[in-house]
């Protein structure tokens, strides 16, 4: 699933010009970000219609006689997406309890609020949609008469990760729905074309693993490209770097992981030297071999993750090559 705008938030009696314009400018970033990645952004019927600065709708206030004054810019983006947006309401399958808008968020009072009913009925379907706002952040309790769903707003994106990440856990935590969710909970990694072959060749199956894989891809995604290439001797984000450092080395970037709480090491040489070992640990991308040899240990004795550190050929992202009990050795 995708994101809804939440209107509701569009109410700017009392803001500052600049306040709205940064809002709006978040709020289109994260839009442009969620077109980027194939992401469904619905809206309501009403949101270009309802009353946002007295009354004032949304045009209005960029009209020569409106009492602010916004960037003819912020129009013409807004504009550009609005006028192609899908309607929620347009869609032809609804979840059960719509209707039901009188939703209550953590502890404040129920207010009436279409479109964020059309996120936590579907949350409660077990189907992920999220709020895109303009002053909300993060995971938040909703409950309606129809029951409760915890659904995410989003504002950065921090926000917009952590959303398609919780969404495997709504769907249900199996292989298929991870597959089908990791582009959008890890847009920074590059999953090779035959990886996902190998979830069954973990021992003890997906259930064994689904907990560290995730935490993996994930501290992969967020810091994968800064531990690979980043200068050194800083081991954390943030700590300083030495004039032309250049590359890190691979003692660098393994203390770099294990500071994420990753145990991941590059492969011995005698590894390398193995005709057998080597081709197991190799993929092809774009005309290039890639011998990829630094794993991770999702557990200590078995079920690996083998990747490459980024390379042009997957976009400047950390490549997922392997998952496997353990490749062979020599």
């Amino acid at each position: 699933m995708a994101f809804v705008a939440d209107g509701s938030q569009w109410c700017f009696d009392g803001w500052h010009p600049q306040e709205i314009v940064d809002g709006f400018e978040k709020l289109l970033e994260r839009v442009s970000v969620a077109r980027d990645r194939n992401e469904t952004v619905w809206i309501g019927d009403d949101l270009q219609t309802r009353h946002v600065l007295g009354a004032l709708d949304l045009w209005s206030l960029f009209s020569p006689i409106a009492p602010i004054q916004l960037p003819a810019e912020i129009g013409q983006e807004l504009a550009a997406w609005l006028g192609r947006a899908p309607h929620y309401a347009d869609e032809k399958e609804w979840p059960d309890g719509l209707t039901d808008a009188l939703i209550r968020v953590d502890d404040d009072a129920e207010v009436q609020n279409d479109d964020l009913a059309w996120a936590h009925h579907w949350v409660r379907a077990g189907r992920a949609v999220a709020c895109l706002c303009l002053t909300q952040s993060g995971p938040h309790t909703t409950v309606s008469r129809q029951g409760v769903a915890t659904v995410h707003w989003i504002q950065s994106e921090a926000d917009h990760r952590a959303f398609w990440r919780s969404a495997v856990d709504v769907e249900g935590d199996n292989q298929e729905t991870l597959e089908r969710l990791a582009p959008h909970a890890f847009p920074d990694l590059y999953f090779h074309i035959n990886v996902w072959r190998g979830v069954g060749r973990f021992g003890g199956g997906y259930a064994a693993v689904r907990g560290q894989l995730r935490r993996y891809l994930s501290v992969l995604d967020d810091h994968g490209c800064w531990a690979f290439t980043h200068p050194p001797p800083a081991l954390h984000p943030g700590e300083p770097v030495l004039p032309a450092a250049g590359r890190p080395s691979n003692q660098v970037i393994e203390r770099r992981f294990h500071g994420f709480n990753l145990d991941m090491a590059p492969e011995n040489p005698d590894v390398h030297s193995d005709g057998t070992c080597r081709r197991a640990r190799e993929i092809e991308l774009a005309d290039r071999t890639l011998y990829c040899e630094w794993h991770g240990k999702l557990e200590r004795h078995r079920n690996r993750i083998y990747i490459h550190e980024p390379v042009p050929e997957a976009g400047g992202k950390v490549v997922i090559a392997f998952f496997h009990e353990h490749l062979p050795l020599p």
